[in-house]
């Protein structure tokens, strides 16, 4: 920052972010519409959260100790966060309706995890709306330069 402070938490860092231009915010300010978006984040974490899991579990942890009944589980919460945002996304541009929000980069972010980490999951084949917000976000510089190698 400015002052050489520092912060931490991509949720406090956009919040941050937010406040430094009146145009172009990723969080609308109405309580509805903020409440919303958060809750596409959340969701977008939620997917995260699982296929880091399921990555440590399966790289990290010894075979020995490893749960696949605890994987399936974790699976099952990817595929569930898929099929919701897939449905609640469905025909509009932005998981927010036309404005590109904080939404649309936490959803951008999961299914990049899971396009590095999971390609097995050929999500795109099974949720079209997704796979539509998906090609538009890769079309943006944002995402575009920022593809894992």
């Amino acid at each position: 920052m400015d002052d050489y402070g520092s912060l931490f938490d991509s949720r406090v860092i956009v919040e941050y972010l937010d406040t430094l231009s009146p145009v172009g915010r990723l969080l609308p300010q109405s309580g509805r519409e903020r409440a919303a978006t958060k809750c596409w984040e959340a969701i977008a974490d939620g997917i995260l959260d699982a296929a880091v899991a399921i990555h440590i579990e399966t790289h990290r942890r010894p075979a020995e100790l490893r749960s696949d009944n605890w994987i399936k589980r974790q699976e099952g919460k990817i595929h569930a966060s898929l099929a919701h945002m897939n449905e609640n996304l469905g025909d509009q541009a932005f998981c927010m309706g036309i404005s590109f929000t904080l939404a649309d980069v936490a959803v951008g972010c999961a299914l990049g995890y899971l396009d590095l980490r999971f390609p097995e999951i050929n999500w795109r084949s099974q949720y079209e709306h997704l796979q539509r917000l998906d090609e538009k976000l890769q079309g943006r510089p944002s995402f575009a330069t920022t593809l894992a190698p």
